[in-house]
């Protein structure tokens, strides 16, 4: 970690910190800060953690879910916490347009900023920085951050539980970005006392009627499959949203569920927004969605898990998303998948 001898010095004293994570909080971002906060709160520091915008209500069971200020409807008072700040975390996001409208405010803070994150190419705006690609998730590096404080004997269930949130939630259960570093941890994990079955049954076993409805009307009404492309898309209107009152959080993990298609090698969801048209992209194998977001619609994330959004009409990148796939990676989209066991 760059400047860590620093960082330690800094933590040596009780400190006034805010946690931050990106906009539209998934189970890493929230799972991380969570930890990292009940981990700082025991050293005795001052915390706050401020998310962006609303946060997934799936995981409102999560201890302290309800102590986060989300900036959007605590704007004033928010701004007064990260003003008086002494660090700010970033943590979840390498770029301050991640965070929206706090993004100057951050940017602009005279806290020293701290950077822990797994998505590629970080900006330049944390005098501290753990950021590793090959990481599963950020809470994973939150993990290694703890240990790197030397402070493993700190971990209790409250740290473990949320750090596992976002574990389980980026690498969908362990079905990708896992590695034999993320089994000894999740090891380490479980021979602490955390409860595997609950907590999985917790985050994946959490649909509501509203949204298990959804779901069925996604795939029955909204689902376009491009056989000769093996590429899936689900398109979500202005209208649908009015109609169906979806909140933010409703169409968690929809996408994923058409990579339960055997063929389909890449899947989209695209929902047109008041002002914005969101992508949510998902692949198997070898496909990478993140060079399809970097290039083509302002966004990033992972090779398997990306997201991008645009300022065009929804018709517009329903368009453009075919033609990307159409015309740049045909070729790559109806190549063999080939699964060595």
């Amino acid at each position: 970690m760059q400047n860590l001898e620093q960082l330690k010095d800094l933590l040596s004293t009780p400190k006034r910190i805010v946690i931050t994570s990106h906009a539209n909080p998934d189970g890493d971002a929230l799972g991380s800060s969570l930890g990292l906060y009940h981990y700082l709160k025991k050293q005795g520091h001052r915390i706050t953690v401020i998310m962006p915008t609303e946060m997934p209500q799936f995981l409102n069971w999560m201890k302290d879910f309800d102590n986060v200020l989300v900036y959007e409807n605590t704007r004033t008072f928010s701004t007064k916490i990260v003003k008086d700040a002494e660090l700010i975390f970033a943590l979840d996001y390498n770029g301050l347009g991640r965070i929206e409208s706090m993004g100057s405010l951050v940017g602009d803070s005279k806290a020293y900023k701290v950077m822990i994150d797994h998505h590629i190419d970080p900006d330049d705006f944390c005098q501290a920085v753990l950021s590793d690609v090959t990481a599963s998730s950020t809470c994973q590096l939150v993990y290694e951050f703890i240990e790197m404080m030397d402070d493993l004997d700190q971990l209790d269930l409250d740290i473990l539980n949320a750090l596992y949130v976002g574990i389980l939630t980026d690498t969908g259960g362990f079905r990708y970005a896992t590695s034999a570093r993320l089994f000894r941890i999740v090891a380490s994990m479980l021979e602490s006392g955390i409860d595997n079955n609950k907590l999985t049954d917790l985050v994946f076993n959490s649909y509501t009627v509203k949204s298990f409805n959804l779901l069925a009307y996604c795939i029955s009404n909204c689902l376009e499959i491009l056989d000769e492309y093996n590429t899936g898309i689900i398109t979500i209107s202005h209208a649908d949203h009015r109609k169906y009152n979806i909140q933010r959080g409703d169409l968690e993990g929809v996408v994923n569920f058409i990579l339960k298609i055997r063929k389909i090698r890449c899947a989209a969801l695209i929902t047109e927004r008041r002002d914005i048209v969101k992508l949510s992209l998902r692949s198997k194998g070898d496909f990478s969605v993140q060079k399809i977001c970097s290039e083509h619609f302002n966004g990033g994330g992972h090779k398997n898990a990306s997201g991008g959004a645009s300022k065009k009409s929804f018709k517009e990148v329903i368009e453009q998303f075919k033609n990307v796939i159409q015309n740049d990676y045909k070729e790559e989209l109806t190549k063999e998948l080939v699964i060595e066991l």
